[in-house]
């Protein structure tokens, strides 16, 4: 489907279903907030109940309201208390003396239990009370659910799950429960005098809940006292998608983070920024951690590396090396305040993965299952026969040639038609994914295990298919004493995969002449048509093999020394290995080019690490007078080191095709590189966190980073960040004053973190083999001395404001950033008299990254057995090249413009088709009457993303829930541009080119066809074509990026089988796109065609034994 795509279109698409469901979801009502699990310690003889009511709230940090005549001051009572919790304290106490309890806005209520009046009706004094049980339960994992609130609605009256989930009430007649806990969004249910004995409540994870508990740094936090910006994916959100990079699944979800696809190959790699583009030529990948452990962001492709491109997807991403089955959560950190506690490592914000753990209860498992097929969504109508020979013979016409002996294609046969974009791309992808693990454990042991299996082929004709084979352990144990001082987590992944690709992107090959020759001839064998045919089925048999591996080991190892002081180790190792091969056996080579052998390329290497982190945790409550106080006080250190190796070799004169793939059997082996390289990362840092009667909160950081690449003298940095926020709501004043806001909270932040991602021993002298000379080898220096280059500085300020209305049914949140990178690390390019082309150095350039980010979650209906719920966020970013001193001077001034984004494009500017002449014209910049280079290649065009975001929609009702994604982006990429070839050239071309020039005063898009490269047309073109602003247009697109449909099982029919909480679920990826790019697809566009992302169709199963 496609359609123009615009900015108007983009509000109009975003701001209708934002005001719809912001107006649906302020129609809810406000709710009581809930206690926390508090502990309690106390004993002791003969004490006053004041003084004990005083020390339970000074262990708490909570306060109460209570008239003191109902806990007289004179009475003393024995009490002994130990580690018990503070609702089942309250309880106790309270029972005797006919008074209850209930928690609201963070304060508890003491009232004395009300008796029914004497004169009740008489229906009211035949209801019948009944006694409720029930276990509550979490519907992701059904794990229970301790300390859950289950309230009598329209009522004080209540009580909590214990350890095992379960909780008993009585209750009079009808009922409707309100049930509630901490992570997981509220429900409601009606219960009856003919109610089941044992009810069973699920209740649903909160995805986007202010008390949603995030994973930050060295640490978690609740989302409402957070003074950073931090968004978060769940297991849920990722087992919606049939993907098996995490990467993919993330898109559309998190503000602020852009990934795109390069190629829609399996394994293939993502482009990912986050608050956009930081340094003008370091690193500008995320900092990823895994369990604590950090996780590389460079791709696997040594070979990519070392300057040779191996296999159809010419790169692959580290993270495919991780199970997406085993992840519980993912965790982006995006501002100074939530970042810079990491440092040099911190710049490009923070992505932290935790995998799932064991958890307590009797051992289970859950087995997960699906299959299906994927296809090209949207291909390019080509040319026909007749259109594509009308074209050639327009070309020689416009060129006044005739076609040669050696234009083989005009000789071919005329009623010849192949589709060829359909032959090599107009398959289908078979998609098969397996999960299994078994997790329980006691209350001081548990353990989970974990494997899985993923098979994924392609579209192209032939076996090709990526395999990936995981398993996992994770076991946890805490001591025996009551408090559980000491505790010990491990846990260690260990992923496989192997990729098998053409070596040659076939979708490139779509544009061979519809009347090329037929394939096979008939013995089967390749037809080269006497060397006037280079068969694309050839590159079926020049294969590309990657095998690639990945072990992930942590442990981390506590102990609280004394109450509220804890010290813990984190320990971490990670492997990652990569063996790639790419064979040319003789039978794929034409016989015209006089091949006598086969060649083959191979390549591999390795990234190993180990780090460690010794860390303090001191944490404190307290209470002063009417105010409390929690303190959070953290202090560490970091020991990291890293080792890569990678090497590549050339081997020629192959006679066997059998032995292609043996490197010791090439007559010559050539070695094109080898890197070794060692990298040593030392840090000391810290982190203050305090909250003042939960309404004002402060949060201090600091780090200082010493890496190894840099030179002696400026190898360690000082980063830090100071984030603080105000949780207005919590205001006395303003209660009053707005009835339907139920939480607001203003934050800010700002700091400086750095850059360290660089290559390593850039400060030194390097040498390289030089090559050889009469039968000898010796060194030559690769690149200058320059111990003087430091660090990239990123300073970091923002600005958010965090709505809740209609007691958290809307959530709306806007956040402002405003990021300045200096003292940026470039190559700068040296006079050729130096003999060295660049040197690395600091230049005081300044990028800045500006920009808005804004989420809506609502829960738009949630009434009996339906519920609806919504989340749609949208990010606005800008960059900018605020200054570059030299500029002008610089290499760097064929790439970039002082005021423009760093993703900008500058060169000619395409006027159109001259009516006069059929041939591209293009503007002189520098108005001297002529096109010349470099004066008139000045002009911009703005590239890369504009806009971005997603909108998600859950639907439930009874046992189906229906989960709809939709992605969008507003872009300006690469032009297709008729496949890089001349329309008029010797390869097919899309349809559109038909409305060319044919004639003098005839105004159209496209120039007159030529087939000469030397014409006017041909000379054009190549400008055209590799430098003017034509090469970029706008590739806007919104993609309905998935639907999920799930049905739970009933569980009458899974209890006959031992089973619960099973699903049966139908998921579609990527199932429509709505864009005006005319290539084949808007997020890998490039100008040749590339590999699209597929749309898919899977069914599968979800089933737990127990």
């Amino acid at each position: 489907m496609l359609s123009r795509v615009s900015y108007g279109m983009f509000y109009r698409l975003l701001m209708t279903p934002l005001l719809i469901i912001a107006g649906m979801g302020l129609q809810g009502l406000r709710a009581q907030h809930l206690p926390g699990n508090e502990r309690v310690t106390l004993a002791g003889k003969q004490i006053a109940i004041a003084d004990v009511f005083r020390s339970i709230w000074e262990q708490t940090g909570m306060q109460a309201f209570y008239n003191d005549e109902q806990l007289s001051s004179a009475e003393k009572i024995d009490v002994s208390f130990r580690n018990e919790r503070l609702d089942q304290v309250l309880t106790t106490l309270l029972k005797k003396r006919r008074l209850t309890w209930y928690y609201r806005e963070e304060t508890f209520v003491i009232l004395p239990v009300k008796d029914p009046p004497a004169d009740a009706g008489k229906d009211e004094m035949m209801e019948k009370e009944v006694t409720i049980t029930g276990t509550v339960t979490s519907q992701s994992d059904n794990t229970p659910i301790p300390v859950a609130s289950i309230q009598i609605k329209g009522s004080q009256h209540g009580v909590h799950t214990d350890e095992s989930g379960t909780f008993t009430l009585p209750v009079n007649g009808p009922t409707t429960l309100m049930i509630r806990s901490m992570g997981y969004d509220p429900k409601e249910i009606t219960v009856s005098n003919k109610q089941p004995e044992h009810l069973k409540i699920r209740l649903t994870p909160a995805i986007k809940g202010l008390n949603e508990v995030l994973v930050i740094a060295y640490g978690t936090a609740i989302r409402r006292n957070l003074t950073g910006s931090v968004s978060r994916i769940t297991a849920e959100d990722i087992s919606q998608q049939p993907v098996a990079n995490p990467l993919q699944a993330m898109q559309g979800r998190v503000t602020g983070l852009n990934i795109m696809q390069t190629s829609g190959l399996p394994g293939s790699d993502y482009k990912v920024e986050l608050r956009g583009r930081n340094s003008i030529s370091s690193g500008n990948n995320p900092f990823y951690i895994v369990d604590g452990v950090p996780f590389t962001a460079t791709t696997l492709s040594w070979a990519s590396d070392l300057g040779t491109s191996l296999g159809a997807n010419m790169s692959s991403s580290p993270l495919n090396l991780i199970n997406v089955a085993d992840i519980e959560s993912i965790d982006v950190l995006k501002d100074a305040d939530a970042t810079a506690i990491y440092g040099s490592r911190g710049a490009n914000g923070v992505i932290l993965i935790t995998t799932k753990k064991g958890r307590k209860g009797p051992a289970g498992a859950h087995v997960s299952v699906y299959t299906g097929i994927g296809q090209v969504g949207h291909r390019v109508q080509y040319l026909n026969t007749q259109q594509y020979l009308q074209m050639r013979r327009e070309a020689f016409a416009n060129d006044g040639a005739t076609p040669s002996a050696t234009d083989y294609d005009m000789h071919w046969d005329s009623t010849r038609y192949t589709n060829w974009q359909r032959e090599m791309i107009g398959g289908a992808s078979r998609i098969m994914d397996a999960q299994a693990n078994v997790s329980g454990g006691s209350e001081h042991a548990q353990f989970a295990m974990g494997a899985g299996y993923r098979r994924e082929s392609t579209v192209y004709p032939g076996s090709f298919a990526y395999q990936k084979g995981a398993v996992s352990m994770r076991a946890s144990f805490s001591t025996l004493d009551e408090n559980k001082r000491g505790k010990a987590l491990f846990s260690a992944n260990y992923v496989t995969d192997r990729n098998q690709l053409p070596s040659t992107d076939l979708t490139v090959l779509s544009t061979v002449s519809p009347n090329a020759p037929r394939p096979y001839d008939e013995n089967g064998v390749l037809n080269w048509e006497h060397g006037a045919f280079d068969n694309p089925y050839a590159n079926l048999l020049k294969r590309y093999t990657m095998n690639s591996n990945n072990l992930l080991a942590s442990a981390v190892l506590s102990y609280e020394v004394l109450p509220g002081l804890q010290v813990k180790t984190s320990m971490g190792y990670t492997r990652m290995q990569m063996n790639e091969t790419q064979i040319n056996p003789i039978i794929s080579l034409n016989p015209s080019y006089d091949y006598a052998s086969g060649y083959s390329l191979f390549a591999d290497g390795n990234i190993s690490s180990w780090i460690v982190e010794p860390q303090a945790i001191y944490e404190k409550k307290w209470q002063h007078g009417k105010h409390r106080s929690k303190l959070n006080v953290l202090a560490g250190l970091t020991f990291q080191q890293d080792w890569r190796s990678q090497r590549s070799f050339l081997g020629t004169g192959y006679t066997s095709d059998a032995l292609l793939e043996d490197m010791t059997s090439a007559a010559v082996l050539t070695r094109l590189g080898v890197v070794n390289t060692q990298y040593r990362y030392n840090a000391a840092f810290g982190r203050i966190n305090y909250i003042l009667d939960e309404r004002y909160i402060l949060n201090l950081t600091g780090r200082r980073d010493g890496s190894s690449r840099f030179g002696p003298d400026n190898r360690f940095a000082n980063f830090g960040a100071a984030g603080a926020a105000w949780i207005f709501s919590q205001e006395k004043w303003l209660k009053g004053l707005s009835p339907f806001l139920s939480f607001g909270k203003l934050r800010g932040s700002y700091g400086i973190t750095g850059n360290d991602q660089i290559t390593d021993y850039g400060y030194l002298d390097t040498y390289v083999v030089a090559p050889l000379y009469q039968d000898d080898r010796g060194l030559m220096a690769s690149r200058l001395y320059n111990p003087a280059y430091s660090w990239e500085k990123n300073l970091k300020l923002e600005a958010g404001l965090e709505l809740g209305f209609a007691d958290d049914r809307v959530l709306f949140n806007v956040n402002w950033y405003y990021n300045r990178s200096s003292n940026q690390l470039v190559d700068y390019t040296l006079p050729g008299a130096t003999g060295f082309p660049s040197i690395r150095r600091n230049l005081p350039a300044l990028v800045s990254n500006t920009g808005y980010e804004f989420e809506l979650v609502t829960t738009n209906i949630s009434r009996g057995r339906f519920s609806w719920s919504s989340s749609l966020n949208l990010s606005m970013p800008r960059n900018k090249l605020v200054r570059f001193p030299g500029l002008q001077s610089s290499s760097y001034n064929a790439w970039y413009t002082e005021g423009q984004p760093l993703n900008v494009f500058k060169g000619a500017h395409l006027l159109g088709v001259d009516p006069k002449t059929g041939v591209y014209v293009f503007e002189d910049m520098n108005k001297d009457s002529a096109f010349t280079f470099p004066g008139d290649y000045t002009a911009v065009k703005k590239t890369g993303t504009l806009l971005y975001g997603g909108w998600q929609n859950s639907f439930q009702f009874r046992n189906w829930q229906l989960d709809v994604l939709f992605q969008y982006v507003k872009q300006n990429n690469f032009s297709y541009l008729y496949a890089n070839v001349m329309p008029g050239m010797n390869a097919n071309q899309p349809v559109s080119v038909l409305d060319r020039w044919q004639q003098p005063g005839v105004n159209t898009a496209i120039q007159q066809y030529t087939q000469s490269p030397g014409s006017p047309a041909g000379l054009a073109f190549a400008i055209a074509m590799a430098s003017s602003d034509q090469m970029y247009n706008d590739a806007s697109f919104i993609r309905l990026k998935n639907i999920c449909l799930t049905y739970q099982l009933p569980a009458k029919w899974l209890k006959k089988c031992r089973l619960k909480n099973s699903q049966v679920f139908l998921q579609g990826q990527n199932v429509f796109t709505i864009t005006r790019y005319p290539g084949i697809d808007p997020e890998t566009a490039a100008q040749l065609e590339t590999y699209p992302p597929l749309r898919s169709l899977i069914l599968g199963l979800r089933f737990n034994f127990f």
